[in-house]
């Protein structure tokens, strides 16, 4: 492999991130030559040893991104900012829209040969009720608060553009991914609450889920195979919260959640959360004084997306991606040793958003 891919100078912006650090360790192990693009002056320490190039700089910056993309032969297209937070929405475009942008520009004038841009079932849309959607699936969550699902649906038009002007590109839109070296607190917390059988209610809605493996798999597969110009959902499976809670209470031998929360209630206590907590005076209740902004991992745009069962196909990533789906089974089953072992203290579980660029 080594004297197919000597020659082969790859580019990774968001290599930091959840599938950005697997991604750059496996194309290192297939002997690519491989840079890294982010705000930090020097290589991250969890590719020490490695022996990759890195370029500081931010994904907002034309200049230093087109300094990043020079002699490049493919562009890996990670770096997004992931916030269900309304307040986030300024820095949430300028990264996942405008950060997308400088980057096919860059490519364009760089006579990149691919760049393979990942984006989200997010960034497609809801399908109807009791229907699995596909790549072809109008947009339809404009105009409901949805910045981050906006966002990427913005950074797909920023993409479509540029293939239409000739620019090599196609998109990957995988769910919510689970796996080894995830760090998002809320996973975490699910496979905790799991274990513990203390998680009494579950959203009425649904979603799909990827492992972190087939979606690395995929990202390598697309170097070569798949079709310019179009985007491929990374869908490993779809499950009600209710299915999902059985797949790891009886995996973990623990009792599964008795009922389904009402969505116009959870959409309640997502805007609560969001809104009301945290600009709460200082106020006590007999020895119990709260001094400090009340700040949950909830917000309305979580729990308003919660209510459906947001089902996509993978059947043309099967196709011509050669895209292989793990059963959530055996997702849960391989990585919760992973979940369960990290300590919570050291995740920033304060933070509800994280940032990859």
């Amino acid at each position: 492999m080594a004297d197919e891919t000597q020659d082969k100078k790859i580019l990774v912006t968001g290599a930091t991130g959840f599938i950005g650090s697997k991604l750059v360790h496996r194309l290192h192990e297939l002997g690519y030559k491989v840079r890294t693009f982010g705000r930090s002056s020097g290589l991250a320490s969890q590719f020490a040893g490695l022996d990759i190039e890195h370029y500081g700089g931010d994904i907002t910056n034309p200049e230093q991104v087109s300094s990043a993309v020079q002699n490049c032969d493919i562009v890996f297209h990670l770096a997004g900012l992931v916030s269900y937070k309304k307040r986030d929405i300024q820095r949430q475009f300028g990264v996942n829209v405008l950060g997308t942008r400088n980057v096919l520009e860059a490519a364009q004038k760089a006579r990149v040969k691919r760049i393979i841009h990942t984006s989200s079932v997010a960034a497609i849309g809801i399908p109807p009720a009791g229907q699995l959607g596909t790549e072809d699936l109008e947009y339809n969550l404009l105009g409901k608060g949805l910045n981050y699902c906006d966002s990427k649906y913005e950074a797909e038009l920023q993409v479509r553009h540029f293939f239409q002007e000739g620019v090599p590109v196609l998109m990957l839109n995988p769910g919510i991914i689970f796996g080894e070296g995830d760090t998002h607190p809320h996973h975490h917390a699910i496979f905790e609450s799991m274990s513990k059988g203390n998680l009494f209610g579950v959203p009425p809605g649904g979603i799909p889920f990827s492992d972190i493996n087939d979606v690395v798999d995929a990202h390598i597969n697309a170097m070569t195979m798949g079709r310019l110009g179009e985007r491929y959902v990374l869908v490993s499976a779809n499950l009600s919260f209710r299915d999902a809670a059985l797949v790891f209470c009886k995996q973990m031998g623990t009792k599964p959640p008795a009922f389904e929360y009402p969505g116009v209630l959870l959409v309640a206590a997502g805007s609560i959360c969001e809104n009301i907590l945290p600009n709460l005076p200082k106020w006590s209740l007999g020895s119990l004084v709260i001094s400090k902004p009340i700040n949950l991992p909830l917000t309305r745009q979580q729990t308003w997306l919660s209510q459906y069962k947001i089902f996509f196909s993978s059947q043309k990533a099967i196709e011509e991606l050669n895209f292989h789906q793990t059963p959530f089974a055996e997702t849960v089953s391989r990585t919760a040793p992973y979940y369960l072992g990290v300590q919570r203290s050291k995740l920033n579980n304060k933070v509800a958003s994280s940032i990859n660029v």
